[in-house]
C-alpha cells in the first residue's frame, strides 16, 4: 500500500526547514512535481484545515500529515526527515523528525484510511522508525519501507 504510493523520489531526507508548514510545503512540492498535487497552495490550504481539527503528530518522533483535497489528481505519499525535531503537538510530546504527507482526491473512499493504517502499523515496529532515522539515502529509507511492509502483511 504504501509502497505503491511512495516513491524514492519522494523521500526527503535531512530536512532543514525547522516548521512545520515549511517541511510540509517541501513535501508538497515534490507531490507536485510527480503530479499528484494540482495546486500546491490550494492543497496545503486543505492539510491546514485538517491539521486545525487536531494534532496528526502521533508519537514518537512521527508526524502523518494528510488531507482529501478537491486539489489532488490521484493518491499519493511524501516522506520527509529532519535534521532537528519539529514541534507539532504530538500526542506525546515529542518533536517530529519523521513525517509522512498523504494526498489524496477529495471524492476519496477510504484510501487514505488505508494508507494511514498501514503507515500506523509500521511506526509501532522501533526496528522501522530507528531505521528511517538513520537511512543514508533515499532509496535506502525507500527500501526499508517496502521491505517491512511485505513482512508485515
Amino acid at each position: 500500500m504504501i509502497g505503491e504510493l511512495l516513491t524514492a523520489g519522494r523521500v526527503l531526507l535531512d530536512l532543514r526547514e525547522n516548521r512545520k508548514d515549511l517541511i510540509l510545503e517541501r513535501l508538497g512540492q515534490a507531490l507536485r512535481r510527480d503530479g499528484i498535487v494540482t495546486d500546491l497552495k490550494g492543497y496545503l490550504a486543505d492539510v491546514a484545515d485538517r491539521e486545525a481539527l487536531g494534532t496528526t503528530g502521533v508519537g514518537h518522533g512521527v508526524a502523518i500529515p494528510h488531507a482529501k483535497s478537491s486539489h489532488v489528481a490521484r493518491p499519493g505519499i511524501a516522506m520527509g526527515r529532519t535534521i532537528e525535531g519539529v514541534d507539532v503537538g504530538s500526542l506525546d510530546g515529542t518533536k517530529a523528525r519523521i513525517f509522512f504527507l498523504i494526498a489524496v482526491p477529495k471524492e476519496d473512499h477510504g484510501e487514505h484510511l488505508k494508507a494511514l493504517s498501514s503507515i500506523a502499523r509500521l511506526l509501532m515496529h522501533q526496528r522501522f522508525r530507528e531505521g528511517l532515522l538513520s537511512a543514508s539515502s533515499s532509496e535506502e529509507a525507500y527500501g526499508l519501507i517496502c521491505q517491512m511492509e511485505g513482512e508485515l502483511d
